[in-house]
C-alpha cells in the first residue's frame, strides 16, 4: 500500500496534451484534453487501432516522455515537476515496463536480465539473485534461469520481460502490446499470467493493446480514439473500427 492517502488514485491524469512538431510550423496532435484515473490494484486495458497513440500515452504515464500540456499525478505528486534525473530514479523505483518486443540483453542470462533493474540501483547480482529466481519460478521459468535469450521461446522471453518489470516491486506495471508478437496459442497463457499476478501480488497494470483477448483479463477497458479515451460497455465494442459510446473523453 502506498504511504499516500488511501483515497488518492495511483494515477490522476488531467487535460493531457501531446503534440509533435512536424516541421514548417505545423504540429501533429496525438492526445488532446485526455483525462484518466487509475486506482491502485486494478487492471486497466486501453485498446485501439495501431497509430492511435497508445504507446505515446503509456510513455507519458510512465514518465518516459513529457507532455505538451496537462498533468500526470502519481499518488498526488505531479510527475513532470521533477527533473529528468528525478524522473529516471522514479521510473526505476516505481514503474515496470513490458513492451511488444522483449528487449532482453542477449549477452546476459534470463536471471541476469530479470535482475537488471536492481543492478541499475547499484545492488550486486548476489543481492538481486534471490528475488530474480523467485520471479522466474513464479512465472514457470525456474529451469531457464541460466539460459540466454537465444535459447528461449517467444513466450519464455516475454515471461522473462514480465519478471524483469516486477523486479523492483513497482507500484505500476505498463504493458505495451505485451503479446502482440506472439501467436494466439502462446499469448493466451500470458494473458492469464497477467491476471494472476495482479490478483496475487496486488500490482496495478495498464495494458495497451489492439488485441481484444488481452483486454478480457482487465477489470476496465477504455478505447483510445481521436486523442481521447472512451469507456466500452461490451466486448463487441473492442473490435477495430467500432464506434465508441459516450462523450468524446471519459474519466472513469
Amino acid at each position: 500500500m502506498s504511504p499516500s492517502a488511501v483515497d488518492t488514485p495511483l494515477l490522476q491524469v488531467d487535460a493531457l496534451l501531446k503534440q509533435y512538431d512536424t516541421g514548417g510550423g505545423e504540429s501533429l496532435t496525438v492526445l488532446r484534453d485526455l483525462d484518466l484515473t487509475v486506482q491502485e490494484g486494478e487492471i486497466l486495458a486501453i485498446v485501439g487501432e495501431s497509430g492511435t497513440g497508445k504507446s505515446t500515452l503509456l510513455h507519458l504515464l510512465g514518465a518516459l516522455d513529457r507532455p505538451t500540456g496537462g498533468t500526470v499525478r502519481f499518488f498526488g505528486e505531479d510527475l513532470f515537476a521533477k527533473s529528468d534525473e528525478e524522473l529516471a530514479a522514479f521510473r526505476n523505483r516505481s514503474i515496470g515496463f513490458v513492451f511488444q518486443f522483449h528487449h532482453l540483453l542477449p549477452e546476459f542470462t534470463a536471471l541476469e536480465n530479470v535482475a537488471m533493474p536492481a543492478l541499475i540501483q547499484h545492488r550486486t547480482l548476489a543481492e538481486a539473485a534471490p528475488r530474480a529466481r523467485e520471479l522466474l519460478d513464479l512465472l514457470g521459468l525456474a529451469d531457464r534461469a541460466d539460459q540466454r535469450p537465444r535459447t528461449l521461446s517467444g513466450g519464455e522471453k516475454q515471461r522473462v520481460a514480465i519478471a524483469r518489470a516486477l523486479m523492483n516491486e513497482p507500484a505500476l506495471v505498463l504493458m505495451d502490446e505485451p503479446t502482440g508478437n506472439l501467436d494466439a496459442r502462446t499469448a493466451e497463457p500470458l494473458h492469464r499470467e497477467i491476471e494472476r499476478l495482479s490478483r496475487e501480488m496486488a500490482h496495478t497494470f495498464v495494458l495497451a493493446s489492439h488485441d481484444p483477448s488481452l483486454a478480457e483479463v482487465a477489470g476496465r477497458v477504455l478505447r483510445l480514439e481521436h486523442g481521447g479515451l472512451h469507456p466500452l460497455a461490451s466486448a463487441d465494442e473492442m473490435a477495430p473500427g467500432a464506434e465508441p459510446p459516450g462523450p468524446e473523453n471519459a474519466d472513469a
